[in-house]
């Protein structure tokens, strides 16, 4: 006999969604950020991607990284028993978003082709992707 499995469909499709959606939202904070410190210091490149930042302009990365982690502890402080019981889940979709986002946003700057759809195309594959492996983590 074979083990069935202890995934929930239901919880583990709305913790696929939530990755993928929270995902989107920090590539959109990634990009006010980067365009925010652009408008301060005109030679900073428009990066999303926080680890790219660090090595061509650390100043942006350091940033983008300490966004990032803001983010993350922002989810993080509930005191409450039963309420953090509820959250837990949520908690961790939030780590494990922001943790793959680090790593998956390098994709579009692996690609270099002049088409600024193509740029486009890999942002958008990288926080479906994302957002597909930190609800899939997270729901484990």
């Amino acid at each position: 006999m074979g083990k069935t499995s202890r995934i929930n469909p239901r919880a583990l499709s709305w913790n696929i969604a939530g990755g993928i959606g929270y995902s989107f939202i920090l590539t959109v904070i990634m990009a006010l950020t980067s365009i925010v410190l652009k408008g301060f210091y005109p030679p900073f490149p428009f990066i999303i991607a926080p680890l790219k930042s660090l090595v061509e302009s650390p100043v942006e990365g350091v940033v983008q990284i300490l966004v990032i982690l803001a983010l993350v502890l922002f989810v993080l402080p509930v005191r409450s028993v039963t309420v953090s019981k509820e959250l837990r889940s949520v908690r961790r979709l939030a780590m494990y978003t922001a943790v793959g986002f680090l790593v998956f946003s390098l994709l579009p700057y692996a690609f270099t082709v002049p088409y600024v759809q193509t740029y486009v195309g890999l942002v958008i594959a990288f926080n479906v992707i994302n957002g597909v492996v930190a609800g899939f983590v997270s729901g484990l």
